[in-house]
């Protein structure tokens, strides 16, 4: 007996003769792979395509107060700067939201600057960064400063009288 009629499958007996089937199994040996000849160059081939890397200038305020500009993140910013650096497990216990809407809202404040992080096994801690904090603080100081300062506009006469 071969290997092939050991490894065919008969239908049972008392199937009509017609209907028999006799299927093998697929018990090829494995064939050393061909390699392919490359395909001819019709025309010569062009340097390599290269990904365009863009420096663009960041707008830092601008970034920090995006981030900032939501009641949850506000929220989080805060319990990290009071109890930095905190695992998210424990913003959790204290805040009403899920781990994964506080994971979210921790991302952006990440990304922006406002807060950064050290994994310690499957624990994440967060802590203030007081670079962006600055250019914030920075801003606000600028921009209180320069209230109620002088201008040409105050100086012009009253459209009305001239």
């Amino acid at each position: 007996m071969t290997v092939s009629e050991k490894n065919a499958v008969r239908m049972p007996e008392s199937m009509p003769s017609h209907s028999a089937v006799t299927l093998r199994l697929a018990m090829t040996e494995p064939q050393p792979a061909r390699i392919a000849l490359p395909l001819t160059v019709l025309q010569p081939r062009g340097p390599l395509a290269e990904p365009r890397v863009v420096a663009e200038t960041r707008n830092l305020t601008v970034e920090a107060f995006r981030a900032l500009a939501d009641p949850i993140r506000l929220e989080l910013l805060a319990l990290v700067a009071a109890y930095g650096p905190i695992c998210v497990c424990h913003l959790e216990e204290q805040l009403p939201y899920s781990q994964s809407r506080i994971s979210k809202h921790l991302g952006t404040l990440r990304r922006a600057g406002l807060v950064s992080s050290r994994r310690e096994g499957a624990w994440v801690y967060y802590e203030t960064s007081d670079e962006m904090l600055t250019v914030a603080r920075e801003f606000l100081d600028q921009l209180g400063s320069s209230l109620r300062t002088p201008h040409e506009a105050d100086l012009c006469a009253d459209p009305d009288t001239a």
